[in-house]
């Protein structure tokens, strides 16, 4: 590999209903856990999930429009 040269990145965009379903996988799999650290740790990971969802500019950002979808 030649010196300074870099490997391209690919940046995900996600439909909005893509990330709308991992927000809702992510809390009802946090309801199998009983009361404690690991449910919350992943009642935690939703909730960033919805905070992110609220922020215009980071859903413009990562979310791709399909047409023909709703969301």
């Amino acid at each position: 590999m030649a010196t300074g040269s870099r490997i391209p990145t690919v940046e995900r965009r996600y439909s909005r209903a893509e990330l709308f379903e991992l927000q809702r996988s992510t809390l009802l799999y946090a309801r199998s856990f009983p009361v404690g650290p690991e449910r919350n740790q992943h009642r935690q990971i939703a909730q960033s999930l919805r905070d992110l969802f609220r922020n215009k500019v980071w859903l413009a950002t990562h979310t791709v429009e399909i047409p023909g979808s709703t969301g």
